[in-house]
């Protein structure tokens, strides 16, 4: 539980702090000057989207934001992703910045999916407990007045227009 609650915490972090390390570290660490870099100050904010997204997708499921905590299928995605990203940081390779990309859209749908499939059962409950309730028959339901009718006449001091 103490790591999925620090990857809850972390995923929000790391939308800023994943691409500032892009940036920084291709500077360092050799990617040449010129077109890369501004290829890297156009992209990297893009992959900062891409990351409160997936983040905002995740939250808005109801059992991620009670428990403050993600399940373990997005802690899979998140941790991978994120060392996808660390590692593009250290290497100037094409393959990892595919693979970064490929694990963003599978985390996106991933999340959408569970968010779909829990919306899906919390629906399903709600109009269980409707259907439960309508099918419960009128006799077992208490009436104060024990079945007794008041009927008020309209009062015969009102005048007729």
């Amino acid at each position: 539980m103490l790591i999925r609650r620090a990857l809850y915490y972390w995923q929000f972090a790391a939308a800023i702090v994943l691409p500032t390390w892009i940036l920084v570290a291709r500077g360092i660490l050799g990617s040449s000057v010129g077109w890369t870099l501004a290829v890297f100050i156009l992209l990297c904010p893009m992959l900062a989207l891409a990351m409160f997204a997936i983040a905002g997708v995740t939250t808005a499921r109801k059992s991620v934001r009670t428990q403050r905590a993600v399940s373990w299928v997005d802690a899979a995605v998140i941790v991978g992703w994120h060392a996808a990203i660390i590692t593009y940081g250290f290497v100037d390779v094409s393959g990892v910045a595919v693979l970064v990309v490929l694990v963003a859209v599978a985390g996106f749908w991933i999340a959408v999916y569970l968010l779909f499939r829990e919306t899906r059962t919390r629906v399903r409950q709600v109009m269980a407990g409707f259907e439960q309730a309508s099918n419960t028959p009128a006799s077992t339901n208490k009436n104060p007045q024990d079945g007794r009718v008041i009927i008020l006449e309209p009062s015969e001091t009102r005048e007729k227009p």
